[in-house]
């Protein structure tokens, strides 16, 4: 069966991009080198076509902007809430599950941009809101910072599955968040209440030591369970969580699941859910390697069931796919 791959730009200012004007569009045949047109995932605008209308060209790409650091707030070790001053316009456009940028400190080459989900948003004052956890060279030059950072964005693909979750509607569904997942699961958990959905959160410290996101969660009126979900010793999910998770699907109902962790916590915890006979939705935190978030670098690229590659910066599948 052809799997269908869905560009989380498709349709946008930002399409045809880079991948149209070298034969790589992940959507248009045509743009992919072939004479004929084969779209099997129409999203209500042909790329072919504003190529073609944008003189043979591709749109103008995400424009990098200065903006001025309102607040910083040390929550605990390494980690940090980083606030900034942006626009109305980004913040809006940045207010949706999966929203992430990159940052870094100006005075930085490119190649210190930073990939960093968006936490909170406030559309009215126009700021945003991340958590940074300072572990490598780049995290440590944005703690750095006191007066400015450089932003560009936006981009949405921090989240696989997004049309499960967009689609989800007077369900129950179960979030995972551990560690610095707690701050992408916040817009998640947002969605899915607007959505009239029952939310229950599981949420796990991590190595930072702190639940930082609890009181975000209970606001919106999410129950939470607190509970050690993964095992950093043996690097697996415990036993203890694999059960809880599977008892909410037969026993409480839950029909969507979203996991927002490390790769091998999102591995362990899609399996059970596939081993299940109910019929559940998976949804995933993206934990790619993202580089330069246009498709072009190749260091997010993931290889599917059926032995293709695909670059996860750009490309919407479904998570179970994913090997």
């Amino acid at each position: 069966m052809h799997q269908l791959l869905e560009c989380i730009d498709a349709g946008t200012e930002y399409c045809p991009c880079y991948l149209a004007e070298s034969n790589e569009c992940i959507m248009c045949s045509q743009l992919q080198g072939n004479t004929f047109c084969d779209c099997r995932n129409w999203k209500g605008v042909c790329i072919y076509q504003e190529y073609i209308w944008n003189r043979s060209r591709i749109k103008e790409g995400r424009r990098e902007i200065t903006c001025r650091i309102a607040e910083k707030k040390t929550v605990s070790g390494n980690l940090m809430i980083l606030t900034l001053e942006a626009n109305r316009t980004l913040a809006r456009e940045l207010n949706e599950p999966g929203a992430y940028v990159f940052l870094r400190d100006p005075r930085d080459p490119g190649y210190f941009d930073t990939p960093m989900s968006v936490m909170m948003v406030n559309e009215e004052e126009g700021t945003l809101s991340f958590a940074v956890n300072t572990r490598g060279v780049k995290t440590k030059a944005l703690a750095g910072l006191e007066n400015e950072v450089s932003l560009r964005g936006p981009y949405w693909n921090g989240i696989l599955g997004l049309k499960y979750l967009k689609g989800f509607r007077r369900g129950k569904a179960l979030l995972v968040a551990r560690g610095v997942g707690q701050a992408p699961a916040i817009a998640v958990a947002r969605k899915l209440i607007l959505a009239g959905n029952q939310v229950d959160m599981v949420v796990d410290a991590g190595n930072i030591g702190v639940n930082f996101a609890e009181q975000y969660f209970r606001d919106l009126g999410c129950k939470i369970i607190l509970q050690t979900v993964f095992d950093k010793n043996k690097l697996t999910v415990s036993p203890e969580a694999l059960k809880f998770i599977k008892r909410q699907v037969e026993d409480e109902g839950v029909r969507l699941v979203y996991c927002g962790g490390p790769e091998l916590m999102n591995r362990d915890i899609k399996e059970l859910i596939q081993g299940l006979e109910q019929e559940v939705y998976f949804v995933c935190s993206n934990d790619a390697k993202l580089c330069c978030g246009e498709g072009i670098c190749g260091s997010c690229q993931t290889r599917l069931h059926d032995g293709n590659r695909v670059i996860t910066c750009k490309t919407q599948l479904n998570p179970m796919e994913i090997i």
